[in-house]
């Protein structure tokens, strides 16, 4: 799994009014109305926990893989995500991948450039820096939701924002397409297309805010894990 797993984004008076006007198309007002918004109310929060359901489709070899998983946030550099088989979590400076079915952590200090995307500060920040973006309505589906312990569906009303990197060569996605609950201003899904033909969707089936999360879980303690556990630390 690609880590998860949570947002980034004219000369003379003759020519103002073509520039506001592509502009629009490529910074479109509305789009950064909703994204603002959503990052506003996020930012307000110090710990989150969200349940997800994770799909990775594969062009290449025609593959899919789907599996749920828990992702535990906290003063937006820490988090934990907890998915079958595998775990990923970072304090803010180390980031840590376990494989159980390998039974080794990986360790290594955080990179800003790789774990950009998927921490769920930068998730919903990543329209501020390096992208383009544009409103492309809304829509209401049934969407999957976890309630009372099951996963079921509901309603919902969404906007839909897609971001363009600004640099295409540079970036690994072709576009990134998110739906925010128009309700509640919440997110509930993000898709990326990435240039090799692969497509990563998560999609938020429950949310919990302010919630009471021990710091603990963002760091490794080697006596929770089996005792024959390989540890590979690339910080030493």
């Amino acid at each position: 799994m690609k880590k998860i797993l949570l947002l980034t984004f004219i000369i003379s008076i003759s020519l103002l009014s073509i520039s506001q006007d592509a502009d629009k198309y490529t910074h479109d007002p509305e789009a950064k109305k909703i994204l603002d918004n959503l990052s506003a109310k996020m930012s307000k929060y110090q710990t989150a926990r969200f349940y997800f359901k994770y799909t990775l489709n594969n062009a290449q070899d025609s593959t899919t893989q789907v599996y749920y998983g828990y992702l535990y946030v906290k003063d937006s550099t820490k988090y934990k995500v907890l998915v079958p088989d595998q775990e990923f979590f970072s304090d803010g400076i180390k980031t840590y991948n376990y494989n159980k079915k390998a039974n080794e952590m990986n360790i290594t200090f955080v990179d800003p450039k790789k774990d950009a995307v998927y921490t769920p500060q930068n998730m919903i920040n990543i329209y501020k820096k390096g992208f383009k973006y544009s409103y492309r309505g809304d829509i209401s589906f049934d969407a999957e939701i976890k309630k009372d312990g099951k996963v079921t569906k509901q309603n919902k009303n969404c906007y839909i924002v897609d971001l363009y990197p600004e640099k295409p060569k540079d970036s690994p996605f072709s576009i990134i397409r998110i739906w925010i609950d128009k309700d509640k201003n919440e997110l509930v899904s993000v898709r990326y297309q990435q240039n090799n033909g692969i497509e990563q969707i998560v999609d938020i089936l429950k949310s919990d805010f302010d919630v009471k999360i021990d710091d603990k879980i963002f760091t490794f303690d080697k006596s929770l894990y089996p005792a024959d556990i390989d540890v590979i630390d690339f910080t030493e």
